[in-house]
């Protein structure tokens, strides 16, 4: 004889043939598997209470905790499962509890779990691949903003509706609408919301896409043995970084982990600023709010590798060949501090266009300032002094048997 388990609380979720199921589509007599205990249990409904599922076994001293402080969540979530299944009927897969797959999104999780989803069989002009709905709670922890930015990325629409809304005896799915009907409501539906509002990346806010530059590998603390190839996003308020998997595919992720473990000060002398007047660290956090260290190693063009101690370029000594009626220098000659590699830049053009180039050997200072806007190429090898460094290139790192033959002259890239 099977005898009903005391149960303090009533539950609201089963699962039948592995799926999640809620009592209201379940017939009375058919049996469903508890997803706690992995006890049978049948649904039921009694009055003045909301129709539930019930324990039955052979032992009536066994206890299940499916219920319990989640009751209220898991209510609501059953009463939007029926509100989606009236609505969309035939047309659409209804489910709870669903991994919402968007690994093709830049973010660092590759599934979303929905407590409500429905996914059309068809595209669906509104909705688009499906709708996803969360029911909020008072120990809800999910992150609104970046949940919503991940679904309407992956092609589905999700609305927020409040538990308490849900177990009103006036909830249908006309409740579900209401919220993207109105313009302050919690609903996102493909057809009228974009994914970029959903983001503290201004680079993919105003261009549609992460402001990627790659971290240079010689920087990383673990040394040539370990090196993991990644970048990072050097957009405002975004620290997102993507690392470069074997098969060709990102994995993304926010944490620094994978990046260099020096303090920003470090930098102070490997970064060549305009104007000094600031301290370094109140000018580097002007660049960049987040992630400094990385953002500047990425982007800083005079920041390259080098045999001193930490593996780029610090400029040492300097000499004006240029100034403004202010005399102010817009045009100078540094010296690395630890190779023969000298520096010149040129800050006269606007803001953001600066020139920095690199020379093995010093440059010429009676070439006219033309020659100083011109900037090689990525690497094409400069000419140094072979006396000091005979076989290392210090704009990309290569080593040269025989630097007198394969390495150009600083000038072959000077235009005529």
């Amino acid at each position: 004889m099977l005898i009903e388990i005391f149960c303090g609380d009533m539950p609201f979720r089963g699962r039948r043939d592995g799926r999640p199921v809620v009592p209201a589509i379940i017939d009375d007599g058919e049996e469903v598997t508890c997803p706690v205990c992995g006890g049978t249990m049948y649904p039921r409904s009694a009055p003045g209470k909301s129709r539930h599922f019930y324990h039955v076994s052979d032992d009536a001293g066994q206890r299940c905790s499916n219920g319990g402080e989640s009751e209220t969540h898991e209510r609501a979530v059953a009463r939007v499962e029926v509100a989606l299944h009236q609505q969309f009927g035939e047309n659409a897969r209804i489910e709870t509890e669903v991994d919402v797959d968007v690994s093709e999104v830049p973010t660092p999780v590759t599934e979303r779990r929905a407590d409500a989803l429905a996914t059309f069989d068809d595209w669906n002009p509104y909705f688009g691949e499906g709708l996803a709905v969360e029911v909020q709670h008072s120990h809800e922890d999910k992150d609104v903003h970046q949940v919503t930015h991940d679904y309407l990325a992956a092609g589905y629409s999700v609305v927020w509706i409040r538990a308490a809304s849900v177990l009103l005896d006036t909830f249908n799915y006309d409740t579900i609408d209401a919220e993207f009907e109105q313009d302050d409501g919690s609903g996102y539906a493909q057809r009228t919301s974009k994914a970029s509002r959903f983001t503290n990346c201004q680079a993919l806010l105003y261009d549609g896409e992460h402001a990627w530059e790659r971290v240079p590998p010689y920087a990383h603390p673990r040394g040539q043995d370990d090196l993991i190839t990644y970048d990072i996003c050097t957009a405002q308020g975004c620290e997102l970084r993507r690392i470069h998997e074997s098969d060709g595919s990102y994995t993304y992720t926010a944490s620094d982990e994978y990046g260099p473990d020096f303090p920003l000060k470090a930098l102070k002398n490997a970064i060549v600023r305009e104007y000094d007047r600031d301290p370094f660290w109140k000018w580097a956090g002007s660049q960049y709010h987040s992630a400094q260290v990385e953002k500047l190693l990425a982007t800083r063009p005079e920041i390259e590798r080098c045999r001193g101690p930490k593996g780029f370029h610090e400029w040492g000594r300097r000499e004006t060949l240029w100034t403004n009626h202010s005399d102010q220098p817009l045009i100078e000659l540094r010296e690395c501090m630890y190779c023969p590699v000298r520096l010149v830049t040129n800050h006269r053009g606007r803001s953001g266009h600066s020139t920095f180039c690199l020379y093995g050997r010093e440059p010429d200072l009676d070439w006219d300032d033309v020659y100083f806007q011109a900037s090689p190429p990525r690497c094409d090898h400069y000419l140094y002094d072979e006396d000091a460094i005979e076989d290392y290139c210090p704009k990309c790192g290569a080593t040269m048997e025989t630097p007198d033959t394969t390495l150009r002259d600083h000038t072959s890239w000077i235009p005529p």
